[in-house]
């Protein structure tokens, strides 16, 4: 068997095993890269921070960033986030606001 008219393959048993070897290997290094590039390209949860003015409601946050979701889902996705069991939200306080909503 001549390769490229340049090399002699002396012993074809040898050979079809280094290919067969290096097949496997290329293959394996694909798809373990494809495989971590998938892993890594999932929608990342990002994040919006806000400080509490007076006045704010959850009620109000929550509409601001509903993108036409239903507003309880989006104010039970903050306080969740945010772990808020009440209502209530203070003056100074920061809320943490997923801006894809889509993961919740």
């Amino acid at each position: 068997m001549i390769i490229l008219n340049k090399y002699r393959v002396t012993d074809i048993r040898k050979f079809k095993r280094f290919m067969f070897i290096l097949i496997l290997l290329i293959s394996l290094l694909s798809f373990s890269l494809i495989s971590t590039f998938n892993a890594y390209s999932k929608d990342i949860t990002q994040y919006d921070y806000i400080s509490v003015q007076e006045g704010d409601t959850l009620w109000a946050i929550a509409s601001e960033y509903s993108n036409k979701d239903d507003i309880r889902k989006v104010i039970y996705i903050i306080s969740k986030v945010n772990n808020i069991s009440e209502a209530t939200i203070y003056p100074g306080d920061i809320i943490k606001i997923p801006l894809n909503l889509v993961n919740y």
